[in-house]
């Protein structure tokens, strides 16, 4: 609980809590009215909101209203791995608004799996895969190798290389057409992302203004 605190709390409260709990911190994101009603088996999303409402008032989660999955622990640091959905749009096109204003896309997939790690690039030659130098590539070192997924590898000169499964041999080829076919001498895991940051400017605060002494 918060602070260390003792909490008084009814045994359903506990309970929904603690579901809360796992779903925030072990799949990144929380669950739904309609989810948490159908652990619990409430039948009445409004029996589900009276519970969330209770551990609002009792300073264990918040909640941002009109969001459907938008429940944040009160006494862990958020690892946001879903946001709201504002809309699609294509390059030059008008925006298409999300239909539902509650709608969330998660990003937790991307980072599944028990050992997760990121290779930092640095020069443009995966430029073709649309991954360029300051990206940063997401593996998981022990997911499966399954047919048509992406790997990084290293190959005979130790260089870092990404590669595809194939389909029926299971076999890798270089993701990238015309690329030479390397000894493959180790595969680091399977691709399940790139993060791309833009940079921020920050706003300087302004100089402050040195009095002026009159003599």
């Amino acid at each position: 609980m918060p602070g260390g605190k003792k909490t008084s709390l009814t045994k359903r409260q506990r309970e929904i809590y603690e579901f809360l709990r796992d779903k925030i911190i072990n799949r990144g994101y929380g669950p739904t009215v309609r989810e948490i009603g159908l652990h619990f088996d409430i039948r009445s999303p409004n029996g589900v909101m009276c519970h969330l409402k209770a551990l609002e008032r009792k300073g264990l989660i918040s909640r941002e209203q009109n969001m459907s999955r938008a429940i944040q622990l009160s006494d862990a640091p958020q690892n946001r791995l879903s946001v709201s959905l504002i809309g699609s749009t294509a390059s030059g096109g008008p925006i298409q608004p999300s239909v539902s204003s509650d709608e969330a896309v998660s990003f937790a997939s991307v980072f599944e799996g028990s050992d997760i790690g990121c290779l930092k690039v640095e020069g443009n030659s995966f430029a073709s895969l649309n991954i360029v130098s300051g990206d940063h590539i997401i593996i998981s070192r022990d997911a499966p190798l399954l047919p048509g997924c992406h790997v990084a590898a290293l190959d005979d000169r130790h260089a870092v290389i990404i590669c595809t499964v194939q389909e029926g041999s299971n076999q890798l080829s270089p993701a990238i057409p015309g690329a030479y076919s390397p000894t493959t001498r180790q595969v680091m895991g399977v691709i399940t992302g790139v993060i791309r940051k833009f940079k921020v400017p920050q706003v300087q605060p302004p100089a402050p203004v040195e009095p002026v002494v009159r003599t």
